[in-house]
């Protein structure tokens, strides 16, 4: 075994049960401290796992947590649960594979399990509660909703049209911070959930946020105003699409951060129709053509004087005229041919939300030089573009925003120095949460050496220190000529620990002859 703990154990045989245990005591309790300082300084970071959890949501994933052995915690309101940092994404792996957490309540799951003697009424009661859960959960998918319910009424059927009652259905959003939906998303909800209901009509549905104000559009809303919103919401896309484009050219050249630029359009969404028709005269085509033909004969007869003495007999002595017949064929022909003059019809639709006109601009920082100044602290002296610079840009963001003079389009590009002092104050800002981890460890460990040197040190020393027994206290004082100083057993402690202790005695015993001894030690020495 080794001396120091033959020494230790030896020291606490002799010292007295009060004093073991003070010893003992002290020294578990820093032994204890130690143990929780580490266990402190090695705790895991919690990051969020999910928050705005339901209670039944929280039920679940606190049992499924507990059975894989995951430390957890929850925030201060309940709705939200934080575990291990490297274990967050393993976690919600593991609970979305089982269908956690179930926002919007159950779903078409209820029927997995079927139960015999279950009503009719029950049936179309589960039925609706599946619904309502399945349109939660598909409304809770959009970015910007943090949780949804839906309510719906399906009123009985009748035999009597006139007395049959509308369905209606009701949404309640709870939005994300610092986020909204838009108009078209709204419209996108309500015929979601009009499409999903039997005999639901648009217009009987109605959404409203957790705050309680409406978000669906009356049902009355004007065309004209739901239109407008659609050209409003186009004509931001555009803008902001132009900036984006123009935004990363400019980044490439000038570097991250050091050009910002804005776009304002003005677009045209009047609807018109051009129709066109042009005559050639020059080209003719013939359409189409009648040819026709008659041919006609005619005869004619005719009595002539026989020639010779019977011609100029008298009338009743001539005898019977010959008689000649003379035909006469004639032929007539006629046409009619019609032309088409060349015509070219043109109809031209132009497209809803043309450009009319772009107006942009660009505000471009200049570069920065860093020079030290005697005391050693450095400045920065901005430094302008130079005009080629500028124009160069100019005729980058021109091509980015594709700009036409016929449109009298109109760009300022200007070179102005940003303002980066706070910035890089802001950059340069110390973040504890950042630090947190190292500050940890450093705690941790100046405490333990605190605990050490002044705790623990002391005691380890004090018991591998040999105490003297009783004996040698009541030794007497063990100056030069004592014989009670050849009694003790000197080789065993050392002479200056003995000379220590019989002074401490003296000086409980005798107080008197203890400032004696010190009086003459003291005119010794001088």
């Amino acid at each position: 075994m080794p001396d120091f703990i033959t020494a230790i154990i030896a020291n606490l045989t002799a010292m007295s049960t009060g004093k073991k245990i003070a010893v003992l005591g002290t020294l578990a309790g820093a032994l204890a401290v130690i143990a929780a300082i580490f266990f402190w300084a090695q705790a895991p970071k919690f990051e969020l796992l999910y928050s705005n959890l339901a209670s039944e949501d929280i039920q679940a994933i606190e049992k499924r947590l507990k059975e894989e052995s995951v430390p957890y915690q929850f925030s201060e309101d309940k709705t939200a649960i934080l575990v291990p940092a490297e274990r967050v994404y393993e976690v919600r792996l593991k609970l979305a594979s089982e269908g956690l957490p179930s926002t919007g309540g159950v779903g078409f799951e209820l029927f997995d399990k079927s139960a015999i003697g279950v009503t009719e009424f029950v049936q179309k009661l589960n039925y609706k509660r599946a619904l309502q859960g399945e349109l939660a959960r598909t409304i809770s998918q959009f970015p910007e909703v943090s949780r949804a319910r839906v309510h719906i009424v399906v009123p009985e059927k009748t035999l009597f049209s006139e007395q049959q009652q509308q369905a209606r259905a009701s949404v309640v959003i709870a939005l994300r911070a610092g986020k909204r939906l838009s108009d078209i998303q709204l419209q996108g909800i309500t015929h979601l959930v009009a499409s999903s209901i039997e005999g639901l009509d648009p217009k009987e549905v109605t959404i409203v946020d957790g705050n309680g104000r409406l978000l669906s559009k009356p049902s009355e809303t004007d065309p004209k105003m739901v239109a407008s919103s659609s050209q409003m919401e186009y004509e931001q896309n555009l803008e902001r699409e132009l900036e984006r484009k123009i935004q990363t050219m400019l980044e490439r050249v000038v570097g991250p951060e050091k050009a910002t630029v804005r776009v304002s359009s003005i677009l045209n969404f009047a609807q018109v129709e051009h129709t066109e028709e042009k005559f050639d005269p020059d080209v003719q085509v013939a359409r189409s053509e009648q040819l026709g033909e008659d041919k006609t004969t005619s005869r004619s007869e005719s009595t002539e004087p026989s020639p010779g003495i019977g011609a100029n007999l008298p009338t009743g002595a001539q005898g019977e005229a010959p008689r000649s017949t003379t035909a006469t064929d004639s032929t007539k022909k006629n046409g009619i041919t019609n032309y088409e003059i060349n015509k070219t019809t043109t109809r031209t639709i132009e497209p809803l939300g043309t450009i009319k006109q772009l107006s942009v601009a660009v505000l471009v920082d200049g570069t920065y030089q860093t020079t030290p100044d005697a005391t050693g602290k450095t400045t920065r002296k901005y430094i302008p573009r130079t005009a080629v610079e500028m124009g160069k840009i100019e005729t980058v963001v021109k091509n980015a925003m594709g700009f036409s003079s016929e449109r009298d389009d109109q760009l300022s590009v200007v070179n102005i120095p940003f303002e980066t002092e706070a910035q890089e104050e802001e950059g340069s800002k110390f973040v504890l949460s950042d630090w947190m981890p190292l500050v940890r460890y450093v705690i941790g460990l100046a405490l333990v050496l605190v605990l050490f040197f002044l705790v623990v040190r002391p005691i380890i020393k004090n018991l591998l220190v040999p105490s003297l027994p009783e004996a040698a206290l009541q030794g007497g004082l063990g100056f030069a000529g004592d014989e009670r100083a050849t009694e003790l057993p000197n080789k065993e402690f050392p002479p200056d620990l003995i000379a220590q202790q019989r002074v401490l005695q003296l000086s409980r015993d005798d107080p008197k002859a203890a400032a004696e001894m010190i009086k003459q030690i003291m005119g010794e020495a001088t």
